[in-house]
């Protein structure tokens, strides 16, 4: 095998792990859906979503960018005392930020509160919030230093404890207690801070209780551009929420909530791991000369997976909302389309920013930050007030087209990357034409349209190798590699 094959299977394998402690975090969610959509209604689970909108906001300017810092500098020091202490440092200003910014936010709740949710009461729902927002930021420092030093069944066990607590004390509150939002904040808030406590003795355990401001004032320096950028990206990603809830309504703002989480498995259960994983490898190729091939070969996998996930979204959600679901959710499922290709489309956007990071050009994160505001805004203002729902995802997906053109022309002034655009042109054709296909299940009895699902995913399966998207010699190398993990030769029948 290739060191550059070698290299991409690295890189795939830490982000296989990832995959499965993040599909742990967001089974929580998942478990929970058919009691949040049994118990509340889309105007509680507007509110919800108004809640975290909130919290993204608040979370975006306190993390001030500390937590991708201390990925990027801890691998600008070689010596393993200056890692040790540029993470712990991290560490202590990332909780000194988050508490300092909290407790000033916390003394406007109640005007907040008043002007978001025009009076209703929310109970201690705010403050939980709060809390979780100081436990995230600093778990954020601990979980760069796990992918840092690609301990990532570490970060297995923790997904899986926090899906328990998760699952029990939401359960708890919305079935006995009946405690609606409140409840749903305050089971957050304690999966967040077992989240934490967990992270942060291991780090601290390994890394030591050492601060230096000669380590937190380079940081600090490289985060400024990233905090603006943050929060004009912040804006960009929440201005269609909270467009919807003042031009629509908090019902409306529920089920685009529920389409959005429900478009966002793409991302949840593969963006985020290849991110977490990819964050780390790409600083640990770039001396190489094959650094642009394993890009480029990362992107084209990634799309395919993308695909295969996003597919599955939109051909069997509306069937699963059906049974979970009361019914008026039902009509989350139409939006779904538009949302999966935004949600594919971000999480692509990533890699490509690799030429940016590795250059330290992160003003230029900003730039695109910007534009993709703009954009959101522009857009989302008139389409909103046309269309409702449907102009929050027409929205979305402008923005995301924006970002992912724009971050790939700036970044490869720094790195250049050949991309394989007429494969990923094809694969797209292939989406598009099996998404299409597939609305014609949504008319038949589900008895039948289950077994035509089925069938298009097949299809698109033999579209991806008939077309050469996959070749035929990654199969065979993936089926050894396959056979190889399993204990059999690679030339053993199946």
């Amino acid at each position: 095998m290739s060191s550059t094959s070698k290299e991409v299977g690295r890189f795939f394998k830490h982000s296989g792990i990832y995959a499965i402690g993040n599909a742990l975090n967001r089974v929580g969610a998942f478990l929970l859906l058919p009691i949040y959509t049994r118990l509340l209604s889309p105007a509680e689970y507007g509110t919800l979503e108004t809640l975290y909108l909130v919290s993204t906001v608040v979370s975006g300017v306190l993390g001030v960018g500390i937590a991708h810092a201390t990925l990027r500098f801890y691998f600008d020091y070689k010596d393993a005392a200056d890692r040790r202490s540029v993470v712990s440092t991290n560490l202590m200003a990332s909780l000194v930020i988050s508490i300092a910014g909290v407790l000033l936010v916390s003394l406007f709740a109640n005007p907040i509160a008043a002007w978001l949710f025009n009076g209703q009461s929310l109970g201690r729902a705010f403050q939980w919030m709060l809390a979780t927002i100081v436990f995230e930021l600093a778990s954020q420092v601990g979980l760069a230093y796990v992918r840092a030093v690609e301990r990532s069944m570490l970060f297995i066990v923790v997904s899986f404890v926090k899906l328990v607590v998760q699952v029990i004390a939401n359960s708890i509150a919305l079935m006995h207690f009946n405690a609606g939002v409140e409840g749903v904040m305050a089971g957050n808030c304690l999966t967040v801070a077992l989240g934490f406590a967990v992270l942060s003795w291991v780090t601290l355990r390994e890394c030591g209780l050492r601060f230096e401001w000669a380590k937190l004032m380079p940081v600090l320096r490289y985060s400024l551009p990233l905090l603006w950028t943050t929060m004009v990206g912040i804006v960009a990603s929440t201005a269609d929420r909270f467009l919807l809830q003042s031009l629509v309504s908090l019902e409306a703002l529920g089920i685009y909530a529920l389409a959005l989480k429900l478009s966002k498995l793409a991302s949840d259960l593969v963006g985020e791991p290849i991110n977490r994983a990819y964050g780390a490898f790409r600083f640990t190729i770039m001396e190489r000369d094959d650094a642009g091939i394993i890009q480029a070969q990362v992107v084209r996998y990634l799309a395919v997976i993308l695909s295969l996930i996003g597919l599955a979204i939109v051909l069997f959600a509306g069937d699963a909302l059906r049974l979970i679901a009361a019914p008026a959710y039902w009509s989350a499922a139409r939006y779904l389309p538009w949302l999966v290709l935004a949600a594919v489309l971000q999480v692509l956007t990533y890699p490509l920013q690799t030429g940016i990071y590795y250059q330290k050009k992160s003003s230029s994160i900003f730039h695109i930050a910007l534009a993709a505001c703009l954009v959101g805004l522009a857009l989302g203002v008139p389409l909103i007030w046309a269309f409702g729902i449907l102009g929050a995802c027409l929205t979305v997906l402008g923005v995301s087209i924006v970002s992912l053109v724009m971050t790939d022309r700036i970044s490869q002034r720094h790195f250049p990357v050949h991309y394989e655009w007429r494969k990923l042109a094809t694969l797209l054709a292939l989406v598009v034409a099996v998404a299409i296909a597939g609305q014609a299940a949504d008319q038949l009895p589900l008895l039948w349209s289950l077994p035509l699902r089925f069938v298009l995913g097949a299809a698109f399966l033999v579209g991806i190798v008939a077309t050469r998207v996959i070749e035929p010699a990654e199969l065979a190398a993936a089926r050894a590699k396959l056979m190889q993990r399993l204990g059999r030769p690679s030339g053993a029948a199946a």
